[in-house]
Order: C-alpha cells, then sequence, then structure tokens
C-alpha cells in the first residue's frame, strides 16, 4: 500500500535529541578541554541511527567522560574492514558484526572481543537474549543486542505511481510470485525495469534467497524434524528459479549484477525500477535521503509461491555490538553501551526505522512513518521462532567455532547461476548441502575429540511444528 502522510508531531526521538542536547548545552564550558578525553573508536553501518547515538556521544563528551569518534561503514565490505583493524591492532573500541555462531566463538578467542563487565542487562526481554555461543562466551556477556531478530529482507517495496501503471494493486500490494513476475513484465519499459536485485553483495542475496525459501515452505537452513541441511530442497530451488525468471523476462535491471544494496537501493529510488527487496530501514533511509519516494512508496510482504501467507523463522537473537578485545578503556566502553538499554533509546531507534528494536513494544510508542508500521506489523504475522542447537545444548558452539567456510557458499551459487556459468542450479546446491553436511560431522568429531558432548542430534527437535513458535 502507499501513503503520502508524514508522521506529524514532535517525535519521541527529536524529544530525546532535544533533552540530551540542554544537557549537553548546559555543560558546554566543560567541553572546551574535550580534546583532552579518551578517544573511542565506534564504527557501525547503522546509518539511520546516527542522530541517536551522536546526541549519546556528544553527552558522554560532556560529562567529561570520552570523546567517540564514528566511523559509518558498508555492510558490503565491514567485515574486510573489521579484519585489516584486528590485524593491525587497531580494532575500534565498539563495532557491530553480525551473530553467525560459526563464526563468533572463532572470533572470541582469538581475541576479538571482550566481555562487558558491569553492563546492566536485566529486563526479561533482556535476559532473553543472553544465550552462550551466541551473546554469551564462558559465562559473559559478550555482546549487545538493540534490535530483536524477528525481520527479514524480503519486503517488497514499490513505486506506487508505476505499481499503478504497471496494472497492479497498490494498497494491496504483491501477495504472489506469479503476480509479481507479470506486474514487473508490464513496468519494463522506456529504459526502466521490473526488478532490481543486489547480486553484487553475495550476502545478502544469499540472506534473501534463505528467508524467501522459508516463505516458500523451507524449514530454514536445516530440518528441525531430521537435523539435515536444507539448501537443496525444492523451495531454495524453486526460490532461485523464480529469481532468474526475471532475467529470462528480460525484466531484470541489468546493472542488477554490478551493484550492492546500497547502489541498488539508489537507483531503485531514482525510479529505475518498480521493485526492490529490502529491509524495515528502507523507510529510515529513504525518510533521510529522499522522503518524497518515501511517501509515494508502497510495501508488502515477501511474495510466495500462489500467495499463501509466509512463514519465517529465526534462532536465538544476535548482538549488534561489541567491545573490542583491544580496546584500552573497557570500563568507558560499558559505560557508554549502558545509554543502548533504556526504554527511550528503544523508543528512539523505532524513530529511527532501522532493523525493529529489541523491546517491540517500543514501535507503537514511536512516531515513525506508515509504511515502517506496515513491515513490522507484517513482521508480526510472519516472523516465528526456530528451535536452536545453541539453547539446546551451548556445547555446539565449540562445533561452529571448528567449522571452516565452504566455498562457493549459497551467494557465489547465485551469482554464477544469473551470471551464467551454468542453466541448472540443483546440482550446486547439492554439493553445497552435502558439503556443509561433511563438514559440520568433522567439526563435531573434532570438538568430541577435545572433550564436548555433542552429536547430530543436537540439531534435530521432532516436536518442531513449522509455523509455531518453539519453546522446547
Amino acid at each position: 500500500m502507499t501513503f503520502s502522510i508524514h508522521p506529524g508531531g514532535i517525535s519521541r526521538r527529536q524529544l530525546l535529541i532535544a533533552g540530551t542536547a540542554a544537557a549537553a548545552a548546559t555543560a558546554l564550558p566543560l567541553r572546551a578541554f574535550a580534546d583532552d578525553l579518551p578517544v573511542l573508536d565506534w564504527w557501525d553501518v547503522f546509518g539511520t541511527l546516527t542522530d541517536v547515538h551522536q546526541e549519546i556521544w556528544d553527552a558522554f563528551a560532556a560529562e567529561g567522560k570520552a570523546r567517540v569518534v564514528y566511523t559509518h561503514t558498508n555492510p558490503a565490505s565491514a567485515m574486510q574492514s573489521l579484519q585489516l583493524a584486528f590485524r593491525s591492532g587497531e580494532l575500534p573500541d565498539v563495532y557491530d558484526m553480525g551473530g553467525d555462531p560459526a563464526q563468533l566463538a572463532a572470533l572470541y578467542e582469538a581475541g576479538w572481543f571482550a566481555p562487558m563487565d558491569g553492563l546492566v542487562f536485566d529486563k526479561p526481554f533482556q535476559k532473553d537474549t543472553l544465550v552462550e555461543g551466541q551473546t554469551v562466551f564462558d559465562g559473559k556477556q559478550c555482546s549487545l543486542p538493540i534490535f530483536s531478530n524477528l525481520w527479514h529482507n524480503d519486503n517488497l517495496w514499490y513505486h506506487a505511481e508505476a505499481m499503478s501503471a504497471a496494472g497492479g494493486d497498490v494498497e494491496a500490494g504483491v501477495a504472489s510470485w506469479e503476480d509479481m513476475r507479470a506486474i514487473a513484465a508490464k513496468a519494463t519499459t522506456g529504459g526502466k525495469y521490473g526488478l532490481l536485485l543486489p547480486l553484487q553483495f553475495t550476502t545478502r542475496m544469499a540472506d534473501m534467497v534463505i528467508d524467501m525459501a522459508m516463505a516458500a515452505g523451507a524449514p530454514g537452513i536445516f530440518d528441525p524434524k531430521t537435523g539435515e541441511y536444507a539448501y537443496a530442497s525444492e523451495p531454495f530451488v524453486e526460490t532461485i528459479a523464480f529469481l532468474m525468471s526475471f532475467q529470462k523476462d528480460g525484466s531484470l535491471h541489468p546493472a542488477s549484477s554490478s551493484l550492492d544494496a546500497r547502489q541498488g537501493r539508489s537507483r531503485w529510488a531514482a525510479g529505475e525500477a518498480l521493485f526492490f527487496f529490502d529491509g524495515p530501514w528502507n523507510s529510515g533511509v529513504l525518510a533521510s535521503s529522499a522522503p518524497e519516494v518515501l511517501d509515494s512508496s508502497g510495501v508488502s510482504n515477501v511474495p510466495t509461491p500462489g500467495g499463501v501467507p509466509p512463514i519465517i523463522g529465526r534462532g536465538v537473537q544476535p548482538g549488534s555490538f561489541y567491545m573490542s578485545g583491544q580496546s584500552e578503556h573497557p570500563e568507558l566502553v560499558v559505560e557508554l553501551l549502558q545509554n543502548l538499554t533504556t526504554d527511550d533509546y528503544y523508543v528512539a531507534i523505532a524513530e529511527g526505522m532501522d532493523q525493529p528494536p529489541l523491546d517491540l513494544s517500543a514501535v507503537e510508542r514511536a512516531n515513525v512513518h506508515p509504511t515502517y508500521k506496515t513491515v513490522v506489523n507484517n513482521f508480526s504475522t510472519t516472523m516465528v521462532r526456530l528451535p536452536d542447537p545453541l539453547v539446546a545444548n551451548p556445547s555446539t558452539a565449540q562445533v561452529f567455532s571448528r567449522m571452516r567456510t565452504i566455498e562457493p557458499g549459497l551467494g557465489e551459487i547465485i551469482q554464477g547461476a544469473f551470471a551464467g556459468a551454468f542453466s541448472d542450479v540443483k546440482p550446486y546446491l547439492q554439493q553445497y548441502n552435502d558439503a556443509m553436511t561433511a563438514e559440520r560431522e568433522r567439526a563435531i568429531s573434532a570438538a568430541k575429540a577435545d572433550g564436548f558432548d555433542v552429536s547430530a542430534d543436537d540439531w534435530v527437535f521432532p516436536n518442531w511444528v513449522r509455523g509455531e513458535n518453539y519453546t522446547g
């Protein structure tokens, strides 16, 4: 659906910013010596939260604690930048990173992050996120979640006027694969295309296909009923075939192969394509960079075969921010991060319209654009909790930490399919699936040899029911 209304009134975030700014102004004389304060380096990809964080950083400096130097990173290259920084002993004091348990345990052992001793994180929804091998290592909290992970990347954004011209229903959006393909074909005319995909960003494409395959019926990356990986299952094969159908129709923007997510979003916002799959943060990005585009856009949930209601699962909640194991100011970092645990903060980040806040109830108290509420409301009917081996047996973290990266991964296979490297994707998905199975078996054996009680049965949850929140 489309909207032409800007949220009115003064937002909670604006009030927070104003209040903090007033406090900072009152303390302004003390800032004369800000250059003498300790410096904390902070890297993250959350451009929509910069204003909220800047006020917190300014207040922290005004209190004579420390001065924060911020670097806004690109999701497509952030991990590579962090690797280079770690090797040179210059890992930022605070940084964001994905929550892949296969990486986290190894990075913890290597000294990438340190326990956040002294951090108070005790509200029930906060305590629920404290899971060994994900946010906790050796019994100590090592990362700070600020977002809920009950969201997905596959919201279908569209330009209302072009949608209507192509025969689509602007208010209802698009529910089925069949309708999306037909509308995209009609919208492809006069140098404009039906769909743009960020094919250069292989990690994003892999995440997109995993979620879309789950919406199409896949249990997840593994089947909790059997514990077996599901990368070669029919929903994965059909999802990739569906996305490639736009290329066959000529409705896929030809620049897709050379664009990452940010570049793709910019080209879509410029009107070069009707459809673009993106996360909830598209509302926040457009609100700050192209509000007129946001007001003339619509968004619907991820389409599915036949338009059946989508179901997408998530395991345990990952962290958002980490404190560097190389930081010279761990106590100051913890004190600074404590500001990211309050109700006002959760409301403020909701108003930043990025990923939904850890406290989902904050969205109702926030002043946000209607498209953001539409997206978050869709999550409430789509997202469910999956069983997670880390919860069933924390020692599985030792398996994840011993698993090596399989190449080519899912993202590279998708990229190869679009590049025409092969005509049938299923054998390559099967090879990847088999390689992941073998690597997990090897890592289980290695962990058992080191004294950990783990087995492939830790991935089996016979009482799991698709579409229901798993509670054990």
